[in-house]
Parts: structure tokens; sequence; C-alpha cells
């Protein structure tokens, strides 16, 4: 099975994915990469800050990048309707 490593770059630091994880295919690896992105995405909000400037990105294990997910592009951000009527 394939082994891919999941690389974070975050406000111009770069956390390294030394092990990898082995996934059957590409599509898996997106959906793995997106439902990553959203739990970072999801700590750091409870944390009390969003980095939407970070990445997660995927290489093969030849160190090619397949696959790169701006945490930006991994929610949507919907303004709150006004409520007062």
């Amino acid at each position: 099975m394939p082994r891919w490593y999941f690389h974070l770059y975050q406000s111009g630091d770069l956390l390294l994915d030394p092990e990898g994880t082995e996934i059957a295919d590409l599509a898996d690896v997106r959906t793995r990469a997106v439902a990553w992105a959203r739990d970072i995405i999801a700590t750091d909000a409870r944390n009390g800050a969003l980095y939407l400037d970070t990445r997660l990105c995927v290489a093969d294990d030849r160190g090619a990048t397949v696959l790169d997910i701006a945490f930006a592009d991994a929610i949507a951000v919907v303004p709150g309707r006004d409520t007062v009527a």
C-alpha cells in the first residue's frame, strides 16, 4: 500500500511528517487531508485563533507533492444573518 506524508505549513513554520500514513489511493488521501485540516482548524478555533494561511501538503514516498490543501479552502466562512425583525 502506498505511503503518504502530510506536511504542515503554518505561519512560516514547517512541520514534517516523518512517518507517513499508508492509504490506498489518492482519493482517500484527499478525503483524509481535508478531514485533518478541518480537525486542526477546529482545535485552533477552540484555542481562540484561526490560521487560514496554513497548508497541508501531501507528498508521496518519493517526496513529490501530490496534493496541497489550503486551510482557507477547507472550510466555508459564512456570515451570520441579521435576526432582528
